[in-house]
């Protein structure tokens, strides 16, 4: 019974004394080393979060394709003075017309400035010195008529967009430009040059 009783006053007496300095300084150096490990969790969940938020843009952003090129369409307004027309952007309309000109514009086009010809399909008649000699066309025919189609360059000499088609009439040919905003492919800029006719009003720009 005195062996029990020694051992319990002795257990008592380290649970209620003081602790020695060695005692103190391992508890706050393992506190420092919970703190560490605390610290080094929430950047890891922070460097995660981040990572998932790039990951999410990333697919966004890929799932994102190229801007569809715009119809062509019936046209069925009035013909224009010197030309007829088969076929129309959608949303386009005639914008001015003459015997030697005639320019289609998207519906935002209000035609406050008609010698304004980017971003707007322009049609005449010209001779060959016209045509882009020191580039190499896409060769349609089309209705019987070969139908040239250039990839014009910009003002830095690279290609920029815009098409150039030229088709074959009486000695000289129907140039029509077409902006880069329509996204059309050779094919469909030969097609729809070749729905465009000119009429015995139309004045060439040639001799």
């Amino acid at each position: 019974m005195s062996d029990l009783t020694t051992l319990m006053n002795r257990a008592a007496a380290d649970v209620d004394g003081a602790p020695t300095p060695t005692t103190l300084d391992g508890d706050v150096q393992r506190g420092r080393q919970a703190r560490r490990r605390r610290r080094g969790v929430v950047g890891t969940g922070v460097g995660g979060a981040l990572a998932a938020v790039v990951a999410v843009g990333v697919s966004v952003g890929s799932t994102v394709g190229p801007a569809a090129a715009v119809d062509l369409v019936a046209y069925t307004d009035a013909q224009p003075a010197g030309f007829t027309i088969e076929e129309v952007p959608d949303g386009w309309h005639v914008l001015s017309s003459d015997a030697g000109n005639l320019v289609l514009a998207d519906a935002d086009d209000t035609g406050t400035d008609p010698n304004l010809f980017e971003g707007r399909i322009v049609a005449s008649l010209v001779g060959e010195e016209s045509l882009p000699s020191s580039l190499t066309p896409q060769t349609f025919v089309v209705d019987g008529a070969e139908t040239l189609v250039y990839d014009l360059l910009g003002a830095d000499h690279e290609p920029s967009g815009t098409l150039g088609v030229f088709v074959e009439d009486d000695g000289g040919y129907l140039s029509v430009q077409l902006p880069a905003e329509l996204r059309w492919d050779a094919e469909v800029a030969a097609r729809f040059a070749g729905g465009l006719d000119v009429t015995d009003a139309a004045e060439p720009s040639f001799g």
